[in-house]
């Protein structure tokens, strides 16, 4: 079977736990990941092959805004390799960003495509999502299907022409996933009443073979009272300077400690009560803070509900204003600050009454009894054995 998925860190790290538990119950799993990230699955995974697009991630990365073209590329440098790679395949797994093309290949290649998704796309549409839950999501995700249709399409295109398959005059999302069966690894206490889609629960990732935490983290856990966490993941279009020093501001003010993960903005503060890290599991980590503020990147948000600790989200793009919006709807947190907005003043605010009022611990700590009864990877397995 062939599992596929590209993105950043928190978009690929819920897939190798679904590597793990493909290969625990006995298949064989090939995965088809970036360059950047193809040394996590190998202890998970048969085989895995390179996606070679670490040269678009990294203009990506340092554009601030993005030409649309430089989009496409990123689908149309994955398809000769997809296709090559699933000529073996009896099933073909694929996240958001490469089931268009994975659609289309098992339609070729007669072979079940299955979406395995940690979002759904109208999610990346938060305030016509958070509408009336079926209607505002229904149009929200018809939306973003036909936004996202441009960047696939030169790809679409290139795999039904080599595929013999028909070429269609137009090709929107909206026709190449049509009928297309998806599986959406989040946690059902998440998700509003209404939501039309069932979620089989989060799809917790492996640490990294061998990992073990370093000795000047260990030392400064060790030296005084848990932590506050902050880190806004992949997230690069951040004002680097400007977060440092809110971060030390806040700290400062509040008398807290704080560990920053430094991610893909390059967040760096070093203080006596403040320590900057690099990569670090959230499921190691988590447990040993008072309290996490992030930008609310689905994994984030289920690492720290999974960790029971208090969450303030400064969500920056994307589905992330609605994850945020998620928790403070169920009263898991105080408020919802957006990082164009962040000021030390409302992260102080804000943060000093998460600290301080013991509601929030109470009420996330319940929320994560029930989410844990949700066994995510457990539960995809289940569903993939109906498509074999």
């Amino acid at each position: 079977m062939l599992l596929t998925t590209w993105g950043s860190t928190g978009d690929i790290a819920p897939y190798t736990g679904v590597a793990a538990a493909l290969t625990a119950a006995g298949h064989q799993v090939t995965v088809v990941v970036s360059s950047r990230y193809t040394n996590r699955f190998t202890m998970h995974a048969a085989h895995v092959h390179a996606l070679p697009t670490e040269k678009q991630e990294d203009v990506l990365l340092a554009r601030k805004r993005a030409h649309p073209r430089l989009w496409q590329h990123i689908p149309t440098t994955a398809a000769p390799v997809l296709l090559r790679t699933s000529a073996e395949a009896d099933l073909i797994l694929a996240n958001p960003l490469m089931h268009p093309l994975c659609a289309v290949i098992g339609e070729g290649l007669n072979v079940p495509s299955v979406g395995v998704y940690t979002i759904a796309l109208g999610m990346i549409l938060p305030r016509l999502a958070a509408g009336h839950a079926a209607n505002g999501y229904a149009l929200a995700d018809k939306a973003a299907k036909l936004a996202l249709s441009h960047m696939f399409a030169p790809a679409v295109r290139y795999l039904r022409h080599s595929l013999g398959l028909p070429l269609r005059r137009t090709e929107t999302l909206l026709r190449t996933l049509r009928d297309q069966q998806i599986c959406y690894g989040m946690s059902e206490a998440l998700i509003p009443a209404g939501f039309p889609h069932t979620t089989t629960g989060h799809w917790t990732p492996c640490r990294p073979d061998g990992w073990q935490p370093g000795r000047r983290l260990l030392d400064f856990l060790e030296r005084g009272p848990a932590p506050v966490y902050f880190g806004f993941g992949s997230m690069y279009r951040t004002d680097t300077a400007k977060l440092n020093q809110i971060i030390e501001e806040t700290v400062r003010i509040l008398g807290v400690r704080a560990v920053i993960q430094a991610g893909w903005g390059g967040l760096h503060a070093e203080t006596d009560d403040i320590l900057t890290i690099g990569e670090c599991p959230h499921d190691w980590l988590f447990p040993r803070m008072r309290a996490a503020v992030h930008h609310a990147g689905v994994g984030t948000v289920h690492a720290s509900l999974s960790a029971g600790i208090p969450t303030l989200p400064v969500p920056v793009m994307l589905d992330q204003p609605y994850w945020a919006g998620r928790l403070h709807t169920l009263g898991l947190t105080p408020a919802v600050i957006p990082a164009r907005h962040l000021t030390a003043e409302r992260l102080e605010h804000s943060l000093s009454r998460l600290l301080h009022q013991d509601m929030y611990t109470e009420r996330i700590l319940k929320f994560r009894d029930r989410a844990q009864k949700q066994d995510g990877t457990g539960n995809l397995l289940t569903e993939i054995n109906r498509y074999l």
